[in-house]
């Protein structure tokens, strides 16, 4: 009778086991598959009030399944998101990842239909942001994304954003632009970890300015590697990504952020100069414009191209002559919105390119450089390519086909 009995209890456990839902028989499993999700809250503009739309990038969806997660995605607009926010951080519920195209969702702004409040009005939310570089920005093309730190799984989103991105891998055939190469990737370095004596140790005399990644912050560099190289044997320009964190000490009027984390990758554009057998760093940026964006006035490649690849002795060009007037920022004529920096170009013939270099913030420990390339010929640049930062430093680059170069005076402006 007592086997019968037991029998007959472990034939309804089989029952049981074969028919009811596994949920129903583990909950505790079933919570754990469904905690293995990374939400994104999109967030619209503070301007338009619209909806944003959900941007699942495939790509990234992958990555995300190779770390044992799903994405989920949802859109909400700026209008009530603090309070929707400050509900889910009560509930434990917040996202691990927000995104959104304009910096008032975070700072609070004032538009036509009022004022939108800001995560920044609560500095214990404000703390818990980590700014992604990059890596995320499939999910924003255009914007910031930001993890929330204390979000369940922080983590997982933080492990999925320093997973360095694709980086085209050209390395050079040439010894000498391999040795160009190596020393772009040591340069990169120094200029993420700001190390200002090994950056003053490998500049080219004739580099404009010393400015770093981010000054005052404590930077981690996980990698760095060189992505494209391409010049010849007198000039090269080398793009490279690199995957980081820091923790900021001080913020920088460039860019509007709070002290706090940042991290992901950084990519940079190195530019290098061989003078006398060795190679020289003569600009550096992590400028967006220069690295991830692409512009009708960044002719890079047809620059690059134009240089011959074959030994040339030293050529000479006679430098640009800059015709805005030192501390001049010039102003719209008539029925335009922007002003225009405007310059003779060489006359020399064997002139190929030209580079306009801008170096914001000079006296400052928050500067930035941008460089634009232009056809040989072009003779000005409009302002509205530029940006806001205090004391700028301009001058033009004359490039040779042999890639020699002759630089114009320095001016500056105030804007």
């Amino acid at each position: 009778m007592r086997c019968a009995r037991i029998c007959s209890s472990s034939l309804l456990i089989l029952l049981l086991t074969l028919f009811l839902p596994a949920s129903s028989l583990s909950p505790h499993g079933a919570a754990q598959t469904s905690s293995k999700v990374i939400r994104v809250w999109t967030i619209g503009s503070p301007h338009t009030g619209a909806l944003p739309p959900a941007v699942a990038p495939p790509a990234l969806l992958r990555r995300a399944e190779s770390l044992g997660y799903r994405i989920e995605i949802e859109t909400l607009r700026a209008s009530g998101f603090v309070d929707r926010f400050r509900q889910a951080v009560q509930e434990h519920n917040q996202p691990e990842v927000l995104t959104f195209d304009n910096y008032g969702v975070i700072s609070g702004m004032a538009t036509p239909n009022g004022w939108i409040e800001g995560l920044y009005s609560n500095r214990l939310v404000a703390s818990s942001l980590v700014l992604v570089h990059e890596t995320l920005a499939p999910l924003q093309s255009r914007g910031w994304v930001m993890l929330v730190r204390s979000a369940v799984n922080y983590e997982a989103a933080r492990t999925l954003s320093m997973q360095p991105g694709e980086c085209d891998d050209s390395p050079s055939a040439s010894p000498a632009l391999q040795l160009a190469q190596e020393k772009a990737v040591f340069a990169a370095r120094a200029y993420l970890d700001c190390d200002r004596s090994t950056l003053a140790a490998i500049s080219d005399e004739s580099r404009l300015v010393q400015q770093c990644f981010m000054p005052q912050s404590d930077t981690r560099i996980e990698s760095v590697k060189a992505c494209h190289i391409a010049g010849n044997q007198k000039l090269v320009l080398v793009s490279l990504a690199s995957v980081f964190s820091t923790e900021i000490r001080e913020t920088s009027a460039l860019v509007p952020s709070h002290p706090g984390t940042e991290l992901g990758q950084q990519s940079i554009l190195a530019v290098l100069r061989n003078q006398g057998g060795t190679w020289k760093l003569l600009a550096i940026t992590h400028d967006p414009l220069n690295t991830v964006m692409q512009r009708p006035l960044t002719t890079l490649n047809t620059l690059v191209k134009s240089l011959d690849q074959g030994e040339r002795g030293e050529t000479t060009a006679d430098p640009a002559q800059l015709v805005t007037p030192d501390g001049v920022y010039p102003r719209p004529i008539k029925n335009e919105r922007f002003g225009d920096l405007t310059w003779q170009p060489s006359g020399s013939n064997d002139v190929t390119g030209q580079v306009v270099e801008f170096a914001w913030g000079k006296d400052t420990n928050w500067g930035l450089t941008r460089l634009f390339f232009l056809p040989a010929s072009e003779n000005k640049l409009s302002t509205g390519l530029l940006m806001s930062g205090g004391v700028t430093v301009w001058r033009v680059w004359s490039v040779t086909k042999a890639g020699d170069v002759a630089f114009s005076e320095q001016r500056s402006f105030m804007h």
